[in-house]
């Protein structure tokens, strides 16, 4: 009789994976007649209660009411049941009224059309018109990059922390591992931006070189009333620029969040946006100058490029295995090549490239396949990366790239 436990166990595994399987495909408890039905799914003694985003083999994902996403192993799931009969995302009071629980009185929260931002009550509305205006810029680029980006669909979240211990202390809750240089990140667990301002440099930068100046109520690029500015450290904007890259690229379909993408292209796309320039050109094609990011330039020139080897570039198509061995080399590559795409002369490759990011965004997760599948998609709608791989470094000795100049 010992064996039965264990058969009992699997019987009722067996009926979980089917029952979710089926609501991908079928009316099933999971889906009401006009949409999704909120439901708890259970791992043991935690419970996690949403809708279904999706599935992939043996994971599912689950969207709260708040829009964390949580990829669950369907062989774990040990019970499932219906909650409400309609799945209904929280409402911005709802995100209000729990960041103003979560985080100390002085914080401010505030909503834009897009964004609900977090911060000390001095700058939170500065910060909040920064971000939506980087939504509009980074949401009407990708359109002219033919990446077709969708509507949001949840609000962009973000949390500004002025103290060192306040964001060590949320990455530890968030279970983000923290280091000394960690400035801020994208969770695509939680949906939320998490940004430590940092001090600028020295105690009286130059605008041009350390600072931006964010005016208020109308936040404008050429607004100088000075009495309304608040200096933020330049730091602290590439930072807020790179992270609002991901979460926007994340919740318009140019990322999926139930799809792990290429590594190079999700960064890639967020240091070439890093620019002014290259988020607010008009045109389809960027100029060279536009998507110069020049820590990235600094470093590929004078680091990475004496060691640089044929096949680094068909490398990190293939693997995200580069961002761990040498990280600032992958990054660097990743920013050069997405600079080299976007800004190629050639209209068929920056189709073809549009076409690449489409598709990846669309593809089921986890995982962007095995090293050949990458490089076989790649092949099939960008082109051969030994080919390319020419092209590009040729691009990378443009004069306008090959002698990198102080920003």
């Amino acid at each position: 009789m010992t064996p039965l436990p264990t058969r009992t166990h699997t019987l009722k595994t067996l009926a979980i994976v089917a029952t979710v399987a089926l609501c991908f495909c079928l009316p099933c408890p999971a889906t009401a007649a006009d949409g999704p039905r909120l439901i708890e799914l259970r791992i043991g003694e935690q419970s996690y209660t949403g809708r279904l985003l999706s599935r992939s083999g043996n994971h599912v994902w689950l969207m709260d009411p708040f829009g964390a996403v949580h990829q669950l192993s369907v062989n774990r799931i040990s019970s499932m049941q219906v909650i409400a009969e309609n799945f209904r995302l929280a409402d911005t009071t709802d995100h209000i009224n729990g960041l103003q629980k979560e985080l100390p009185p002085s914080y401010a929260v505030i909503t834009t059309q897009h964004c609900i931002v977090a911060a000390p009550a001095a700058s939170a509305r500065l910060y909040g018109q920064e971000l939506e205006q980087l939504f509009l810029e980074m949401h009407a680029r990708f359109q002219k990059l033919g990446f077709e980006p969708e509507p949001p669909q949840l609000p962009l979240t973000a949390i500004i922390f002025p103290d060192k211990e306040l964001f060590r202390h949320y990455c530890d809750r968030d279970q983000m591992k923290w280091s000394e240089d960690l400035s801020g990140y994208y969770s695509i667990k939680s949906n939320r931006i998490a940004v430590l301002e940092r001090d600028a440099p020295h105690p009286s930068p130059s605008p041009a070189e350390q600072t931006i100046l964010t005016s208020a109520p109308d936040a404008s690029r050429n607004t100088t009333q000075a009495n309304d500015f608040v200096r933020v450290s330049a730091l602290t904007r590439t930072t807020l620029t790179h992270e609002a890259c991901h979460q926007i690229g994340f919740n318009c379909g140019v990322h999926s969040r139930t799809a792990h993408g290429p590594q190079w292209l999700v960064e890639g796309l967020a240091l070439y946006l890093e620019s002014d320039a290259a988020r607010t050109r008009s045109e389809q094609q960027n100029s060279v100058t536009d998507c110069i990011n020049h820590e990235r330039l600094l470093w590929f020139h004078e680091q990475y490029l004496p060691r640089y080897q044929p096949g680094d570039l068909a490398g990190i198509i293939a693997s995200d295995d580069h961002f761990s061995r040498q990280s600032l080399d992958a990054y660097s590559l990743a920013w050069a090549f997405t600079c080299f795409l976007c800004s190629s002369d050639q209209k068929e490759l920056r189709q073809n490239f549009a076409k690449y990011v489409r598709l990846t965004a669309r593809q089921p997760g986890p995982g962007a396949g095995t090293a050949e599948q990458r490089l076989e998609l790649f092949r099939s709608l960008v082109g051969d990366p030994v080919l390319l791989e020419t092209q590009f470094l040729r691009f990378m000795q443009a004069p306008e790239l090959s002698t990198p100049a102080a920003d």
